[in-house]
């Protein structure tokens, strides 16, 4: 009888008919799976141009709206884009009050976990984000640094998810025209005579990096340590971040916390301040090393969402490849997508597949800010703050 040899085994030609089935069927399956998705797709998009048109909130900064805004019409210019950008303080609010009147009036939100997380997800008002994916690619753990669910920003790892990430997050800058590194080079040091009144901060109990660093600083150095720091150091604490970085390159100050960058690197590229270290790594963070996904462009879509096929098209296109590699490249930053390039000019601040980062970001954490922002109130330090306007992002 004729066969099939395979290995050291000769298969009967029957027996090579029945592995040759086997295997067209895995290619006729493999095949329509992959169309089966295409075909959901399709529709999908021609039912969003019906709707004509998705509402977008989303961040307000120039280049993230600019990026959203360009991107979105080049790719679905049969759909319109209604985007309001705000912050999330502002428009979760409006949301609130619209939902608990019964009024539907937005399809996705792009903001912060605070308090986008604290307020929508308990009036049940965003819906889960899976529901509304249909690329495989984004929900495949490969596409991402640390797998998929990684970027849930909610604790139910359900409804609020961000793309982005960024690893060795600073604690904040030193000027090394007044501190040397042997006076100064890790956090215990802050503790040193030499830095008494020379360290600036900014209001931990204000919401972003500063709050999140300074929870991250107690994890390592423990609370107390933090209280006897700020009692007894002199720490100037501000809500100005130009006052701050004024304060730095002059000398005023040795060293900034919880300052971000913007008005620095506008005065780096005039000459000034060109000493100016930032802070990161195990010396100022110990065993932490924060990072993840996090920024004020994670994504949810809205229960009842007045068009929800445009909403799940436009979540598909906001966490695609095409998108991704756009928008970091707009702003910046780095995606967590492992196809695309990092745009941070900073390679630290490139996240590493296999590494762990402690997340400052998702909700868990800001649970615990909160509850460090409510110990600090009560120590008494912050006292001179009163009053003043506020400012900074």
């Amino acid at each position: 009888m004729t066969g099939i040899r395979t290995g050291t085994k000769r298969l009967t030609f029957g027996a090579a008919l029945a592995v040759a089935g086997v295997i067209a069927a895995g290619t006729v399956s493999t095949a329509a799976a992959k169309e089966a998705w295409e075909a959901e797709w399709d529709k999908i998009v021609a039912a969003a141009k019906k709707e004509g048109v998705v509402v977008v909130s989303g961040p307000p900064g120039a280049f993230q709206r600019q990026a959203i805004t360009t991107g979105w019409a080049k790719a679905y210019p049969d759909i319109r884009l209604e985007y309001t950008g705000a912050r999330g303080t502002q428009i979760i609010a409006k949301v609130v009050r619209e939902r608990t009147s019964g009024i539907y009036n937005w399809d996705v939100v792009l903001a912060s976990t605070s308090p986008t997380v604290f307020s929508l997800v308990p009036i049940n008002a965003l819906a889960p984000l899976r529901d509304a994916i249909v690329r495989p690619d984004i929900l495949d753990d490969k596409t991402w640094i640390g797998g998929f669910d990684s970027g849930f920003m909610d604790k139910e790892k359900k409804y609020f998810f961000n793309a982005m990430g960024t690893a060795g997050q600073a604690l904040g800058y030193a000027n090394r025209d007044c501190v040397s590194k042997d006076v100064f080079s890790s956090s215990a040091d802050m503790m040193k005579p030499e830095l008494r009144g020379k360290i600036v901060w900014y209001d931990p109990t204000r919401p972003g990096t500063g709050s999140r660093g300074t929870w991250v600083l107690s994890l390592a150095q423990g609370k107390d340590w933090l209280k006897k720091l700020y009692q007894t150091q002199g720490v100037i604490f501000s809500r100005d971040y130009r006052q701050m970085t004024d304060f730095l390159v002059s000398c005023r100050v040795s060293v900034a916390i919880g300052m971000p960058n913007d008005v620095l690197e506008q005065m780096q590229k005039q000459g000034i301040g060109t000493n100016v270290e930032e802070l990161s790594g195990p010396a100022y963070f110990g065993k932490y090393d924060p990072g993840g996904a996090g920024g004020n462009e994670s994504v949810g879509w809205y229960n009842n969402a007045p068009h929800p096929n445009a909403a799940k098209v436009f979540v598909n296109w906001y966490l695609s490849k095409d998108f991704q590699q756009a928008y970091a490249s707009a702003v910046k930053d780095n995606s967590r997508r492992v196809d695309t390039k990092p745009q941070d000019p900073n390679p630290a601040h490139a996240m590493k597949q296999g590494e762990t980062y402690h997340n400052w970001a998702n909700e868990e954490a800001t649970v615990q800010i909160k509850a460090l922002q409510d110990d600090i109130r009560g120590w008494g330090v912050l006292k001179g703050l009163k009053g003043k306007k506020k400012k900074g992002r």
